[in-house]
């Protein structure tokens, strides 16, 4: 198995997936076709297996679409056994309250899941 990398674009994450369990998906999504997009995502995260997994979420927005395509994504990890230990940090902007309840409700869902939620300073644009 190898890594899987997607580079971002404006509307789409870029996506980092390494065989050493460090999983990172940052950057806008919002893709035309969310299933078509998370297709090699879902695809390499089924085969995959390691005993601990690092995930990184830094999504400055993602649509409706996007949001279930994430929760099958972690839910494929979340059924994986070998999976002995899943780390879910939450990156969100500081006044970004959608985007902490986002990663708030996904924590909800998860029980598994050991998640940190990390607060950063406003971007200026």
């Amino acid at each position: 198995m190898e890594d899987l990398f997607i580079q971002g674009t404006d509307s789409l994450p870029t996506v980092s997936l390494k065989t050493t369990g460090e999983l990172k998906i940052a950057g806008r999504a919002l893709p035309e076709d969310a299933v078509k997009f998370f297709v090699p995502i879902l695809d390499w995260i089924t085969g995959f297996s390691a005993e601990k997994i690092n995930i990184e979420i830094n999504l400055d927005y993602f649509n409706t679409s996007v949001s279930k395509q994430l929760l099958d994504f972690f839910k494929i990890i979340e059924q994986n056994r070998a999976h002995k230990v899943v780390n879910l940090k939450w990156m969100y902007e500081d006044g970004d309250e959608e985007m902490l309840e986002s990663g708030e409700l996904y924590q909800e869902l998860l029980p598994g899941f050991h998640f940190t939620f990390h607060k950063f300073a406003e971007l200026t644009h």
